[in-house]
């Protein structure tokens, strides 16, 4: 049996945790205690969440960011992303087959007050610029409220095990990313002014200044700030391409997610599309969770990542096509092959030069 969780890796640590029971599809299956759904089924080499309602193509995840719904399934009977939701003891967990169902109700559910709160600042994330902002604030004794969507602070950084470039005093230079966040954690709360807010989604800023908060899920909260700060991050701009939405197409930052956060190995290979530092650090990650990187395309005619980066992929043995982009990805319900094509000045395709 392929085993696909990753028990030794040369940077990160390896935690013990619990281990909890979920069915998927009435089929009882083991996970750890603290991740999301997708990595548990990832962890079973399950990859089709479930079927789109048009096409009924396959769907698995994609951003794990919680900014698409490709990862969707039906969990305890209710819609959610898989990416975003932490699986429970006894949680039974359905593939979405097109369009969910709502639940039946024979009456009119009673309507709750929706509690209001006033604070000072409101920060919405949780990663590198909001925790740096909370605590500047914190050292003032402002009150503040930092409200995150993911179940651990530090954004884009708990998936990074490079070690960061530039000052040593003013952004870390020689500490990896994943120390970063614990550290910047670690000193946010030993501020009282601050009070944190994870697995909270901010869903609408409305005219009257307050901001609609679904908090841990479950209680809808109206914020209303003297200050609001807003430090969501970036969204990864993916290219569109033939058969971009096949399950084993992710963004680098799912793929980092599953590998780095998650620990969980989501490919035996792994073929990448972008030579800037993103695309070059993803790669190193990969073979530092012990996964074949195939290669990697870029259209330009050099990589616009960091040297460094580059050459340690080459020492690798990774081959790295320039002056390439991708024609598509193929395979019968999850990705098989890639193929790509040389581009001329202009970024076209040359025909003749495919290869898969």
């Amino acid at each position: 049996m392929t085993e696909y969780r990753i028990r030794q890796h040369p940077i990160l640590p390896i935690p013990e945790r619990d281990e909890i029971e979920f069915s998927w599809q009435g089929q009882k299956l083991s996970a750890l205690k603290g991740e999301t759904i997708a990595s548990a089924l990832f962890a079973h080499g399950i990859h089709v969440f479930g079927h789109h309602p048009r096409d009924h193509s396959p769907q698995g995840l994609f951003c794990a960011n919680g900014q698409c719904s490709q990862c969707m399934v039906i969990a305890n009977g209710k819609p959610l992303k898989a990416c975003m939701e932490l699986v429970e003891a006894d949680m039974q967990v359905a593939p979405m087959e097109g369009l969910p169902d709502l639940p039946k109700i024979d009456r009119v559910p009673e309507m709750n007050k929706i509690r209001e709160l006033e604070v000072p600042v409101l920060i919405i994330g949780g990663g590198p610029s909001g925790l740096s902002a909370a605590i500047e604030l914190g050292k003032r004794d402002v009150k503040v409220l930092l409200v995150d969507d993911k179940h651990r602070l530090g954004g884009k950084l708990v998936l990074q095990t490079h070690r960061f470039f530039g000052s040593t005093n003013a952004v870390y230079a020689g500490t990896r990313g994943i120390d970063i966040a614990t550290r910047l954690e670690a000193d946010l709360r030993q501020y009282p002014s601050v009070e944190i807010w994870t697995q909270s989604t901010c869903l609408a800023v409305f005219s009257d200044q307050r901001v609609g908060i679904l908090k841990d899920g479950e209680e809808y909260v109206l914020v209303k700030p003297q200050v609001l700060l807003v430090a969501s991050g970036a969204r990864e701009k993916f290219l569109a391409f033939k058969g971009n939405t096949l399950p084993g197409v992710f963004g680098a930052g799912a793929f980092q997610t599953l590998v780095n956060r998650d620990l969980v190995r989501p490919a035996e290979k792994l073929f990448i599309v972008g030579g800037g530092n993103v695309g070059l650090i993803a790669g190193y990650h990969a073979l530092q969770a012990g996964i074949g990187v195939v290669g990697l395309a870029e259209a330009l005619p050099e990589c616009g990542g960091y040297k460094v980066h580059k050459d340690k992929l080459t020492r690798m043995g990774v081959p790295i096509y320039t002056s390439h982009t991708i024609l598509s990805a193929n395979g019968d319900g999850k990705v098989e092959s890639v193929t790509i094509a040389r581009v001329d000045a202009n970024f076209k395709p040359i025909p003749g030069t495919e290869q898969s």
